[in-house]
């Protein structure tokens, strides 16, 4: 594969199918490069770049060319500048293969407003007829999707037709490292393998097809073949070319910008869990110090559906509003791959008509997206340096600088967590390479430049690779790096003054001149924390004393509930409330002072006026340790049989062991059985026994009732099935 640098090979001109004008063809490498300069100012009035100029002279040649450009770079013009070097008589199709049917939407837009015709192809408008116009060249730029170009027996016959084959002029693959992540996630064999993966939920949507696209782009006329990619390593590029059938001598590759000066990345370690986003609190003002069409354009990155709905939760809190939930929402709305087609239309347009400042999405929001006003990117958690990459990409389009907010968490489980457990060099696996960006001390800009460059994730500033990338940015002359590692001290200021973030205000914040008029108090937009019950620990005379309670809690309970008029059919009072409801409450009676502990603690009201008579009880015990002291004292025998029939008693039993008061304020009130005659251990199993023998036989007799109640009702349908047709033969 040649790097950079052009072949010197003739091109190539078919006998059939689509050509580029013959003057052109004629001409020289340096006219053909001042003509393509020529069309790029007279067709769109602006001056191309120098690596766009040189892609469109290699796909003149006829040369499969592999593009890696930085986001932002331009390379959707190279499609419409290589198309205007074909005779217009030709009338012919530039096929571009899109992993996201919401980037097909997008350039098609791009390419209508450019005066070209173009089509984003899916299941609803694909059919015979528009596969007619698209094999008479009514459409100039087709959009399409693997699963289309794959598996769709239209296409088949449409693709491999004599006629579409005679009109095709170039096929571009968008997002091309999706081949190499797809046949990764297609090989995989461990759950390892896959886990930088699904950090990323929607990264699905680029669809596995994206791997098996080699064999049907073998049939294409011996016409070029154009990838691009923003973020592709060196083991993804050689992967590709396998995975296409391209070897070294039929693939350029041409490499562009790939790091993005103007965009600040800062790395900020997450106080609270990933799951929650509550560190989205720090980076998004209130309402009342900035209005919705003031706020920063942003889009928020999160690595499941779930969170996007989460973010615009806490979003919700940290503006200190309500409405995260309302279809037109004017501060942000969610984009993921289950929202609706017509939602996610109106989302895209709205944010572009700036009616909504902020998106919390996952990738399937696509990652070539050309959104000048973005000006900040949020990433929640760690994920995927190369899909990072992309996704910071998208700020700073506009010629102004751009913020990347990279939230990592402390420590990822299973994962590795200090500078010392990882290696560098190209030996980083892919899990490596995510944990290394999360705790790196190098500058940020680099590691992200030599992981598209190199493959790996420097973790040393000692690296030779690291070195000599910083030396090359300093005699390129680049502005000096102020990322959260390069500009440390500056990191906790650019946090603290976000929350003052506005449009006016952003780039003085960004070059760390914003001077706030007060603090802000953060913690008041944080949810209250909940008062954990801790598990009190007691001695086994007091654990005697509550066991005895939690005995005389039930029995007094159960008393007042049958006093009541209470019409709960067969519901007994041991149905709702039980020795574990009990405990429960003994347990952690000191801590009890309203009707809310006693619901948390018991779940709920069972019957009316339960709270409040548990309430009353616990107060009372709670006022009245000294005297329940004295009162067990004074009948030593009742802790014996309290702690012997907690658990071993039947609910019959229960109700007849223990006081029919609650507290002996003043004076021990008799039980129901004498006291000098507990119940012995065979008498209580000998009960037991009675009781389950009953409730057997009882079962037993309900089971033989109900069939030979079914054995008449069976025999009656038969006597009246069978007397109609007696009847009949007797007449």
């Amino acid at each position: 594969m040649k790097s950079n640098s052009i072949t010197a090979k003739l091109r190539i001109r078919t006998l059939t199918g689509i050509n580029i004008y013959k003057k052109i063809f004629g001409k020289s490498d340096d006219k053909v490069r001042a003509h393509i300069k020529k069309l790029s100012l007279d067709c769109y009035g602006q001056e191309s770049k120098h690596l766009q100029v040189e892609t469109v002279l290699n796909l003149a040649k006829g040369r499969n060319t592999f593009l890696l450009a930085g986001t932002g770079f331009g390379k959707s013009q190279i499609a419409k500048l290589y198309f205007r070097i074909i005779p217009k008589k030709q009338h012919a199709v530039i096929l571009t293969l899109n992993p996201l049917d919401t980037l097909g939407d997008n350039q098609v837009l791009e390419k209508k407003q450019a005066g070209f015709t173009a089509i984003n192809l899916s299941k609803l408008n694909f059919n015979k007829q528009t596969a007619q116009d698209i094999s008479h060249g009514v459409y100039q730029f087709v959009y399409l999707s693997p699963e289309i170009f794959l598996n769709n027996k239209t296409w088949d016959e449409l693709f491999f037709s004599k006629d579409f084959q005679n009109r095709l002029g170039l096929i571009v693959v968008d997002e091309a490292h999706m081949i190499y992540i797809w046949g990764l996630v297609s090989s995989c064999k461990g759950s390892k393998t896959f886990a930088v993966h699904v950090r990323h939920a929607d990264s699905g949507v680029f669809r596995p097809s994206y791997g098996n696209l080699g064999a049907q782009l073998l049939f294409r006329n011996n016409k070029p073949i154009l990838l691009l990619s923003a973020t592709c390593r060196p083991v993804a590029v050689a992967a590709i070319s396998q995975s296409l059938k391209l070897d070294e001598d039929s693939l350029d590759i041409l490499r562009g910008k790939l790091t993005r000066p103007e965009i600040r990345i800062i790395r900020v370690t997450m106080a609270k869990s990933l799951a929650s986003s509550l560190d989205i609190i720090k980076v998004f003002p209130s309402e009342k110090d900035v209005e919705n069409t003031d706020l920063v354009p942003s889009l928020v990155y999160s690595g499941s559906r779930n969170r996007t709905m989460t973010v615009l939760d806490v979003m919700n809190r940290a503006q200190q509003t309500s409405g995260p939930h309302r279809p037109k929402y004017t501060c942000a709305r969610q984009f993921h791959s289950c929202t609706g087609d017509l939602d996610k239309v109106d989302c895209i347009e709205d944010f572009a008509n700036e009616k909504f400042p902020i998106i919390s999405c996952t990738m399937a929001l696509g990652m070539g997206q050309n959104w000048k006003r973005v000006r900040m990117v949020v990433h929640m958690g760690r994920g995927d340096p190369a899909n990072i990459a992309q996704m910071i990409g998208q700020c700073g389009h506009n010629g102004r600088p751009g913020l990347a907010v990279l939230f990592v968490e402390k420590t990822r489980r299973k994962g590795k967590n200090s500078v010392k457990q990882l290696v560098s060099g190209p030996e980083q696996t892919n899990e490596d390479r995510m944990d290394a960006l999360a705790i790196t001390p190098v500058c940020l800009r680099v590691a992200f430049s030599l992981d598209n460059l190199l493959g790996y994730v420097p973790i040393s500033c000692d690296d030779p690779s690291y070195i000599k990338e910083r030396e090359r940015e300093i005699t390129a002359g680049f502005p000096p790096c102020q990322c959260s590692n390069c500009a440390h001290s500056n990191l906790l200021e650019l946090i603290q003054n976000l929350v003052w973030a506005s449009k006016t205000n952003f780039d003085d914040i960004m070059a760390n001149k914003f001077t706030q008029t007060f603090d802000v108090d953060l913690k008041s937009k944080y949810p209250a924390q909940r008062s954990s019950q801790r598990k009190r620990k007691f001695t086994e005379t007091k654990t005697a004393e509550l066991d005895t309670y939690q005995q005389i809690l039930l029995s007094d309970l159960k008393e007042y509930y049958n006093s009541l008029d209470v019409s709960a059919g067969e519901l007994d009072m041991d149905d709702l409330f039980g020795p574990d409801e009990a405990k429960n409450l003994t347990i952690n009676y000191s801590q009890i002072e309203s009707l809310g502990d006693v619901r948390e603690l018991i779940g709920g009201e069972c019957f009316a006026g339960q709270l409040r008579w548990i309430l009353n009880q616990i107060q009372k015990f709670q006022t009245n340790q000294a005297a329940f002291k004295s009162f067990l004292d004074s009948t030593p025998v009742l802790q014996k049989v309290a702690r012997s029939s907690i658990h071993q008693t039947s609910p019959a039993h229960n109700s007849q062991s223990c006081p029919n008061t609650v507290i002996p304020l003043t004076t021990p009130v008799a039980t129901a059985r004498p006291l000098d005659q507990p119940p012995t251990k065979k008498m209580i199993a000998a009960e037991e026994s009675k009781l389950r023998k009953a409730a057997k036989a009882e079962a037993n007799s309900f089971s033989k009732r109900k069939a030979e109640g079914r054995k008449l009702q069976i025999a009656e349908i038969m006597r009246t099935t069978s007397s109609p047709s007696s009847n009949s033969s007797s007449a």
